[in-house]
């Protein structure tokens, strides 16, 4: 059987077939489930269709069904089982798993990233005025300022 002819006859399987693999699928889960069932079942019906006439096509593709569900299930099974064993853990041992926040990823876009970077700098990092005046090229006073106008802004957006 060429390429060709195993699309028509795959495709002819799908017509014939799709809304019994559907409702079949129903009986077990939701709908949504169900129409994956039925993508992934044609999908394996292509990869395996053989060379020799499958004598009940019907029954065969119901059976591939049937293994699909059960390896949804035995997958869905195995991550319930993880996210289980995973609130059996310590806080402390979660916490120290978590990324740190980066803030000026997370506040990114509301003030301007120089300002951000500069508040970062100061209430994160712990500079001095001096210090992050230094890096900007500018005075200590200006800094103080500058960074006061964008808490301000900062406060008021994150209100909003």
């Amino acid at each position: 059987m060429n390429s060709r002819e195993k699309h028509l006859l795959v495709e002819q399987w799908y017509r014939q077939y799709a809304a019994f693999i559907f409702h079949y699928a129903c009986q077990f889960t939701d709908r949504h489930s169900a129409e994956e069932i039925v993508q992934e079942t044609f999908r394996v019906a292509w990869e395996t269709a053989r060379q020799q006439e499958i004598e009940y096509p019907k029954t065969w593709l119901r059976k591939i069904a049937e293994n699909v569900m059960k390896n949804q299930f035995r997958r869905s099974e195995r991550r319930n089982s993880l996210l289980v064993s995973a609130d059996a853990l310590p806080e402390d041992v979660l916490g120290r798993r978590e990324d740190p926040v980066d803030v000026e990823l997370e506040y990114d876009g509301l003030i301007s990233r120089q300002d951000l970077h500069l508040l970062k700098r100061l209430a994160v990092d712990g500079c001095t005025y001096a210090e992050a005046a230094q890096e900007l090229n500018t005075t200590a006073e200006a800094c103080r300022k500058r960074a006061a106008r964008a808490k301000q802004l900062l406060r008021k957006l994150l209100e909003d």
